[in-house]
């Protein structure tokens, strides 16, 4: 992916990808998110659903945020979490963001309801020198 970087893992319980972003890139976030998912052992309905919140959380830096920001995903105690940031101008009313379904007319505005119907919990940090959005998914194995 042109302008992106996968930054030297300092521990084996984290990726980070910083670089400039674009759509046609997404295909390369998504394998190596599912080669990290592989490596942890992750379950294939996590795997997906971290490839989904991710995509649709860097698709929100595409297009609000001019593509520059960076992702980091982390696995600690049976937890996923996903955070990505930017440097864009932040949004008004983080707080209620994704919370309604979209109305299903609009051609836009699915990303944060999509990340937040698949996510256990989502936090949204905004403001006008950008925006951290973590998105904690659950990733025990069934019965633990």
């Amino acid at each position: 992916m042109p302008g992106v970087d996968f930054e030297p893992d300092t521990r084996p319980d984290q990726l980070v990808v910083t670089g400039v972003f674009a759509r046609d890139g997404l295909t390369v976030l998504r394998a190596r998110l599912a080669e990290q998912a592989q490596e942890w052992n992750l379950s294939p309905r996590v795997t997906t659903v971290l490839a989904l919140v991710a995509t649709e959380l860097v698709a929100n830096v595409i297009v609000h945020a001019g593509g520059e920001g960076r992702v980091r995903v982390s696995l600690r105690d049976g937890r996923l979490f996903c955070q990505v940031s930017d440097h864009g101008g932040g949004m008004p009313n983080p707080y209620r963001a994704g919370w309604a379904p979209p109305n299903a007319t609009d051609p836009h505005g699915r990303g944060l309801w999509v990340v937040r119907v698949f996510s256990d919990r989502l936090t949204i940090d905004s403001s006008p020198l950008g925006t951290t959005v973590t998105a904690v998914i659950d990733a025990a194995p069934a019965g633990v």
